[in-house]
């Protein structure tokens, strides 16, 4: 990891400078029920809770905040049962053209060296960064390796966890909006976009399939392509 190329859009952490594949995960990694602590301190205390940036002291924090007009992001709370928004989510975008969710998973290790990718956590936002679907996932196999140093996951937090089916049935209902997936047609219909990185990785840790034409992943993105994936 410390020697593979990171894209320039991806954000990352002002105090360990760790690259997150999203905003999303990088106000989970700072704020989240699984923050990871010296970070977590530090950006309490000089961090902005806008845009994410770690300023230089208290003084220049202040007057960061004065002039940082970034929306503010949706409260996540620090609660550890999961949180499930999805049921309230049924706003008609039909007139937008077709919509986009973005997706965010986290890891931990299974088998018997703990190599084995088990998805624990899943994240879904919408086009405009609202929070519709978050929740711990209950593994299918003993977690052997918690990666706490960078997930910050323990066992504790698995406690409420979602089961896999449930995960995968609130997952496809936000995604079809509707729409049948075995008749889903090749501009979507009312089924949204699913957006993420190396979006064919997590399915698979999800179980899950979602049609070709309908992922659009920022692992295939290159800073050297003109246009964009979505």
């Amino acid at each position: 990891m410390r020697v593979s190329y990171h894209s320039v859009h991806q954000p990352r952490c002002g105090v360990c400078l760790k690259h997150c594949k999203s905003f999303e995960s990088l106000r989970v990694h700072l704020m989240g029920p699984l923050s990871k602590s010296n970070c977590s301190k530090i950006f309490s205390e000089q961090g902005c809770g806008l845009c994410l940036r770690v300023l230089d002291g208290p003084e220049t924090l202040s007057e960061h905040q004065d002039i940082c007009c970034i929306t503010a992001p949706v409260h996540q709370g620090t609660s550890l049962p999961p949180t499930d928004l999805s049921d309230g989510y049924e706003e008609d975008r039909s007139d937008r053209g077709l919509g986009a969710i973005a997706m965010d998973c986290v890891m931990a290790g299974g088998g018997s060296d703990g190599a084995l990718d088990i998805c624990v956590w899943i994240c879904l936002v919408d086009e405009d960064e609202k929070l519709i679907f978050n929740t711990f996932v209950q593994p299918q196999i003993p977690i052997t390796n918690y990666r706490h140093e960078v997930t910050g996951l323990k066992e504790e937090h698995l406690r409420y966890a979602m089961p896999l089916k449930n995960v995968q049935e609130k997952v496809l209902k936000l995604l079809l909006n509707g729409e049948s997936i075995g008749r889903l047609r090749s501009n979507g219909g009312k089924a949204k976009l699913l957006v993420g990185h190396d979006l064919e990785h997590d399915l698979d840790c999800l179980r899950m399939n979602y049609p070709d034409h309908m992922l659009r992943d920022t692992a295939r993105y290159h800073p050297l392509m003109k246009t964009n994936l979505v």
